[in-house]
């Protein structure tokens, strides 16, 4: 790895909290692949989404599904 070129602000994980991309305005998502660390992050109720236009990968809110039985 290139420390010169390392960001510490890329390496955070980007929170969607509109429902666009704040990159190329893209309302179309899809699920993304599962990192180390999601498992952690889906906690506090969020869940890896990537764009399908530019594949910037962000994190949004999910709430449980509850039983309307």
């Amino acid at each position: 790895m290139d420390w010169m070129r390392w960001n510490w602000m890329t390496e955070i994980p980007h929170l969607l909290w509109l429902r666009k991309c704040p990159r190329c305005a893209s309302i179309k998502f899809k699920p993304a692949e599962q990192r180390g660390y999601d498992g952690l992050i889906s906690m506090f109720l969020l869940h890896p989404v990537r764009c399908a236009f530019c594949w910037r990968r962000f994190y949004r809110f999910s709430f449980p599904a509850t039983d309307q039985g």
